[in-house]
């Protein structure tokens, strides 16, 4: 892919994407002591749907049947996601979260070839690879008990992160992204609510102030960092977006160390900077033969 003006702004706009995303998980953890889960999605991804929905009014009479069918199968899988995480950091420690899900780039290449019908580049496969191991080095951590129930469900919502990832780059061509991210949330908001009543008591007793919580992941959280990772999915290959959207890890382990106040050891640390280093591998920065071998992809 030409590396052009184009090509940087989206790289510059996935990182942003990953920063903001991190930067909720430490959010999702206090706001469930407030809140049920399935209510904390509601009030996150409803208020998200319906904020887009009201600055991108004018936008639905051009929505066509694609851009329906495109938005509501993002939409679905992006709520799974949200869920399986949420429901994971109930058990597991955020910041060993904030890495599990990171995972998602390793079974990126396994769901492009699935979806895409084309094979990775061999880097792309080295970069999981590494990051994979950056990961075994964090879950095998003995100072975090092994692996737990909520590594398990956060494993989950990597797996729905993945697919996501490459659906949404193969929808994102040519499409209207702000669009498309207003469909694909409205329908998430839907399934939330739909989930909440079925599922959950009405919440009680709440002010005011608690959902600055629910606010924050609503529009730093939630309607930035998809309108960010849309646009840079444009510019940028699959795989590569998919390990600079794994530095939502790095984010948010920071965002549970300054605010909840979780410690971290140095192995930790040793498996937080391999999946780091898988960035560079997949990108192959430096590398001008790399950069003339790199090519679009696929409409």
């Amino acid at each position: 892919m030409k590396r052009d003006k184009k090509y940087f702004s989206g790289l510059a706009a996935l990182f942003l994407a990953a920063a903001s995303w991190g930067s909720g998980h430490a959010f999702v953890t206090s706001n469930l002591g407030v809140f049920s889960l399935q209510w904390l999605l509601v009030f996150r991804l409803g208020t998200a749907g319906l904020l887009l929905a009201i600055l991108g009014f004018p936008k639905w009479k051009t929505a066509t049947r694609a851009d329906w069918k495109h938005g509501i199968v993002m939409g679905c899988i992006m709520y799974g996601i949200y869920f399986f995480f949420a429901q994971g950091v109930r058990f597991t420690a955020t910041s060993r979260a904030s890495f599990i899900v990171g995972a998602y780039i390793i079974f990126v290449p396994f769901v492009y070839i699935l979806i895409r019908r084309k094979f990775p580049r061999l880097q792309d496969f080295a970069g999981t690879a590494l990051c994979l191991i950056g990961l075994g080095v964090i879950l095998l951590d003995s100072s975090f008990g092994g692996i737990n129930q909520g590594d398990l469900l956060v494993g989950v919502a990597a797996l729905f992160y993945s697919f996501h990832v490459v659906v949404s780059a193969k929808f994102a061509k040519g499409a209207d992204t702000f669009l498309l991210n207003m469909i694909q949330l409205c329908t998430c908001g839907c399934i939330a609510l739909a989930v909440a009543l079925l599922t959950a008591e009405l919440p009680r007793g709440l002010s005011l102030g608690d959902f600055s919580g629910p606010l924050y992941l609503a529009v730093v959280s939630t309607v930035l960092p998809y309108m960010c990772s849309l646009y840079g999915q444009k510019y940028v290959r699959t795989t590569t977006s998919a390990v600079i959207l794994s530095f939502e890890s790095v984010f948010g382990c920071l965002s549970s160390i300054i605010l909840l106040g979780e410690r971290i050891s140095l192995r930790f640390v040793v498996g937080a900077i391999i999946v780091m280093l898988s960035f560079f591998v997949t990108e192959g920065l430096g590398s001008k033969k790399k950069e003339e071998a790199a090519t679009a992809e696929v409409e």
